[in-house]
């Protein structure tokens, strides 16, 4: 089970975060998150942890030329983009991209399932906020686009160390995403919750 820990802010959370066993942070730079973080500071992370984890910028509308500075600035392995502002086949960097959609309904599901991304991340819809809500994401509308998620969609949206099982278990898919569930405060992550969160996400059964 891939597992991504998003909203990563300083050194400390990120080591954590490897240490426990997560596949992938996440780094935030779209400025009107509260998890926001500078080139200069993601850089830094990177750096050290890199070796360990796969390294992610979260951006929000961006174009090309945005993902391009971001990659140069701060050597991260992926990106992840909400509503990018460029066709994704014009990415052609050796680097992983990732998109986000914040599911409404069942169709959403569907149109996503055709893009051509990495990976594909299924997150709560609110108005006018991209991740980190806390609100989950709409179960019964991703079980009902009939779309098999075992090969490369993520679920994010409201998930904790106390729900990621039956995230798990109801809807299959090829991995987890957090951010707020396993939160001190915006930026600073509670290490219990992060521990738990991988520990339970990865030895989760189907079926069991």
């Amino acid at each position: 089970m891939f597992v991504k820990i998003c909203g990563i802010t300083n050194i400390r959370d990120a080591y954590l975060c490897a240490e426990a066993g997560a596949d992938a942070i996440g780094l935030n730079f779209y400025s009107g998150s509260k998890r926001f973080i500078p080139f200069d500071d993601a850089a830094s992370i990177v750096r050290e942890v890199a070796a360990y984890v796969t390294t992610v910028a979260v951006m929000v509308r961006p174009t090309l030329p945005d993902v391009l500075q971001a990659f140069d600035a701060t050597e991260v392995d992926a990106v992840q983009v909400y509503e990018p502002q460029f066709a994704l086949s014009d990415f052609d960097l050796r680097k992983m991209i990732y998109f986000s959609v914040r599911v409404k309904d069942s169709d959403d599901v569907r149109s996503a399932s055709v893009i051509g991304a990495d990976l594909i991340f299924l997150d709560a819809f609110k108005q006018n906020e991209f991740g980190g809500t806390g609100e989950l994401s709409k179960w019964d509308e991703i079980v009902r686009s009939g779309i098999d998620l075992t090969s490369r969609f993520v679920i994010s949206g409201g998930l904790t160390d106390a729900n990621v099982c039956d995230a798990i278990r109801t809807l299959r898919p090829y991995g987890v995403d957090t951010a707020s569930g396993v939160e001190e405060s915006p930026r600073k992550k509670d290490h219990d919750k992060v521990r738990k969160f991988i520990s339970n996400a990865k030895q989760c059964r189907i079926g069991g």
